[in-house]
């Protein structure tokens, strides 16, 4: 089985690239798409429809997308085990957070309107292959230039030009996927350490306030305290600080951990 992973900010023409890369493997490989988005998307369901492949919707709601990419990139695995191919689009909402690994591929889509690439962290840096989109909006010289800034923070990278519109370049990356590792039973291992953030409002305070915030934090300590935190999901919620920050808003009860009632 091989894992592809494709990051890029919203708006940068993934999924459009991605359709026509899922049509050029389908007909020799068995395809899972997994589409990650924050709140809602139906890019699923419309590539289930028309390529004939299976995909699965992950929603990550209240969690950072990037960091509930991660926590589920293990599960999809396992309950995949028949397909050759997962890829998988991640939302694409942070410049520091990627859930690239080393043991599988990195693309990112990023889009040439979009600000130089020195400003953008580990969803480019990290990458193996960078697919440059929209192209077509700024001259040759231009597309050279966006070029050579690309591999000053990534050198190693395989530069393409996508079109999401006519399909050039998808072409060239379903031929990097099917030269790419497969993933074996190895564990998997992050390019690059996600950034870290435990205060009053990663348990879900609301008020700007250094007191309140203080007070949150010290209460979702406490229950942090009791559970494993396994993000199992056993209680309900995505996570344990999803479940924590229920608890301290009243809409659970910190029986619903299993760990907490042993």
């Amino acid at each position: 089985m091989k894992l592809i992973i494709f990051a890029g900010t919203p708006g940068s023409g993934k999924t459009s690239i991605i359709k026509y890369v899922i049509d050029e493997l389908r007909n020799k490989f068995k395809i899972c798409f997994v589409k990650f988005d924050c709140l809602k998307t139906a890019d699923d369901e419309y590539i289930s429809k028309k390529y004939k492949v299976k995909s699965i919707k992950k929603l990550a709601q209240d969690l950072c997308p990037d960091h509930f990419t991660a926590l589920e990139i293990p599960k999809i695995i396992k309950e995949n085990q028949d397909k050759d191919i997962i890829i998988l689009e991640t939302a694409g909402l942070c410049l520091r957070c990627s859930p690239y690994v080393k043991e599988g591929l990195g693309i990112n889509v990023i889009d040439v309107a979009a600000g130089s690439p020195e400003r953008y962290g580990p969803i480019l840096t990290q990458a193996d292959i960078v697919a440059v989109s929209k192209g077509d909006l700024i001259s040759q010289a231009e597309r050279e230039i966006f070029r050579a800034n690309i591999l000053k923070v990534n050198s190693k990278a395989k530069v393409i030009e996508v079109n999401g519109l006519t399909g050039e370049g998808a072409l060239d990356i379903a031929e990097y996927i099917k030269s790419s590792s497969e993933l074996g039973n190895k564990k998997l291992t992050l390019k690059q350490p996600m950034p870290s953030a435990v205060c009053g409002y990663c348990y879900g305070n609301k008020i700007l306030d250094e007191e309140s915030s203080r007070k949150r934090f010290l209460a979702g300590k406490e229950i942090k305290n009791l559970i494993p935190n396994l993000n199992c999901g056993k209680c309900g919620f995505k996570s344990c600080n999803e479940f924590i920050r229920a608890v301290l808003d009243k809409r659970a009860k910190k029986e619903q951990c299993p760990f907490i009632k042993k």
